[in-house]
């Protein structure tokens, strides 16, 4: 009988023992020694990680109006860094921030008062304009939007020094400043030693509402003065400091003994509600949240939601460090809590609760804008 050829039988063995070998070193590139599962690179560095995080609570359209000294200009800044886009006039800042976050109108500051009132809009800082110009011997001392944004409500005191005459006797007087015409109304004047600081003009109530305030800053009444001058006053409880006060359309609130946050009507301090804290813990700062009736609270180490209504309290962020200011952005998507004296600050999330540190300078948190 004829024998087969073996060398088709050896030439196929090569090939399978071949197979078997690459499939033995791709199994051994796989799985190291001791490994019982194969562990993936990271996808993402985590420095990039960390920076995507910031960029989903950060937002470069949002900005900030800060102060580095009370001697300083106060800076145009963006949300995401630190470095001043424009400075205003004068030094430190006496003004206020439209509900868009886009005007900013600002008593001028200077060694010899603050009497020239201006105007800009954040995205032109340079195109400042005069609303209002105030008397020698007076100077202004506060700001307020109106609810629609077609004019500010301010308050105007005697500085003391005489401008050529006799100097003036003391006071404190509100006036209503009409942004397109110009056009400047005193509605109410006070004589006894207290100091207006309006907090609301309600242009569909045609109403300003204003805190008297004492000396050495506390509240003594809210005022309620309507646009035809007529006013009336009721007292309030001397443990709301005025600096607490703010108002959110016709709401107003103010924190009471760093424990409550009692919230009322610009036409009515006396109808209120009390909304407090868990017992032993201060509340740093309230603020009212745009665009809605809830209020950022900062309370102990947290930051929370607290429905104006009253209700349930929610917990947007816990572990915070000791807050030393407190502002929340235009949009109401997030807070920024200042700590250490304004040497940092941190942004969060009240939707989702992220944070992320924001850039800081050394300087002082006064104000949230948009660029929007």
């Amino acid at each position: 009988m004829r024998q087969r050829n073996p060398r088709p039988f050896f030439f196929w063995s090569g090939i399978a023992v071949l197979s078997l070998l690459l499939a033995g070193l791709a199994l051994g590139s796989a799985y190291l020694p001791g490994d019982t599962s194969p562990t993936p690179a990271p996808a993402v560095p985590p420095s990039a990680t960390a920076s995507a995080q910031s960029a989903e609570v950060l937002d470069q359209s949002r900005g900030l109006i800060a102060l580095s000294s009370p001697e300083a200009s106060a800076i145009i800044r963006r949300e995401t860094v630190a470095e001043p886009l424009a400075s205003l006039r004068g030094h430190g800042l006496v003004g206020a921030v439209s509900g868009t976050g886009r005007r900013v109108a600002y008593w001028v500051t200077t060694d010899a008062g603050a009497q020239d009132l201006r105007v800009f809009d954040v995205t032109a800082p340079d195109q400042d304009t005069t609303l209002a110009t105030v008397l020698a011997d007076e100077h202004g001392t506060s700001v307020v939007w109106s609810s629609d944004r077609s004019g500010v409500a301010v308050a105007v005191e005697a500085t003391g020094r005489s401008a050529g005459g006799q100097a003036p006797a003391p006071f404190s007087a509100l006036r209503t400043v009409d942004t397109p015409s110009r056009q400047v109304h005193e509605i109410a004047r006070i004589t006894d030693g207290g100091h207006f600081v309006p907090i609301a003009w309600d242009r569909d109530a045609q109403l300003v509402g204003a805190c008297v305030v004492s000396a050495d800053g506390s509240a003594m009444a809210w005022a309620t003065v309507g646009e035809d001058a007529q006013i009336s006053r009721a007292p309030m409880d001397s443990t709301i400091p005025a600096a607490t006060v703010e108002a959110n359309g016709s709401a107003v609130l103010g924190v009471q003994n760093a424990g409550v946050v009692r919230v009322w009507s610009v036409t009515s301090y006396d109808q209120h509600r009390e909304l407090g804290a868990t017992a032993d813990e201060r509340i740093a700062f309230a603020r009212w949240r745009p665009g809605g009736t809830d209020i950022v609270v900062s309370v102990a180490d947290r930051l929370e939601l607290w429905p104006a209504a009253g209700g349930a309290h929610r917990v947007v962020a816990r572990g915070l460090q000791p807050a030393s200011g407190l502002l929340v952005t235009v949009d109401g998507a997030a807070a920024v809590v200042s700590f250490d004296s304004g040497r940092g600050a941190v942004a969060v999330d009240l939707g989702s609760g992220r944070t992320a540190p924001v850039p800081m300078a050394g300087e002082q948190l006064l104000a949230a804008i948009s660029f929007h």
